[in-house]
């Protein structure tokens, strides 16, 4: 088992759980600004994934049909019924409850951060194809301390999130990239990014 995707979705379940218990220790100003930090890495990284694009127009196809196929699949509506549900499950274990729609709205949208995000997808990559999990490891840094911030407003579905997270992560790099090629693997980044 690769051990960079262990390890990342470990931080997310540790730093979930840590944030829900003591987030509100964390000032409301410096989980602002934390939240800043974490989108201002995102685009700087997304920029630099950029430069891998091999071709331009096979980059552009995957992206409209990958948003077809979402749309046509509904893949945004199941996952916000699936959030729901498991919102449902963990206010009755917590005794809490929150306002439907904008709570499934912010963790749909962290549920796509921490899974999809380029750095995510970088990561996995590079120890499916070559056992390297120094871009993991370091996203792990970075997602432990996201996840305790936005576990401190969210409360403990952010942990939940270290599920799907490990899923994709190995499918991505035990399966999918192993049979993939360079130039595959740049113009796929590239979508990331």
């Amino acid at each position: 088992m690769s051990i960079g995707i262990i390890v990342n979705s470990a931080c997310v379940l540790i730093g979930g759980l840590l944030g829900s218990f003591f987030g509100r220790l964390l000032p409301v100003k410096m989980r602002e600004s934390l939240y800043g930090l974490f989108g201002y890495c995102s685009i700087i990284i997304g920029i630099i994934l950029l430069q891998n694009i091999k071709s331009m127009p096979a980059v552009t196809l995957a992206l409209i049909l990958g948003t077809i196929i979402g749309e046509a699949l509904r893949i945004e509506d199941q996952i916000n019924f699936a959030s729901l549900r498991l919102k449902t499950l963990i206010e009755r274990i917590t005794n809490t409850a929150a306002d439907n729609d904008a709570y499934i709205s912010r963790f749909v949208g962290l549920l796509m951060l921490f899974c999809t995000g380029s750095t995510g997808i970088l990561g996995a990559i590079g120890e499916g194809v070559n056992g390297d999990s120094t871009v993991l490891l370091t996203k792990s840094v970075m997602d432990i301390f996201a996840a305790f911030a936005f576990a401190a407003h969210m409360g403990p579905m952010i942990a939940c999130i270290a599920i799907p997270q490990f899923l994709f992560f190995s499918i991505l790099a035990g399966f999918i990239m192993p049979l993939t090629d360079p130039l595959m693997i740049g113009d796929f980044m590239a979508c990331g990014g």
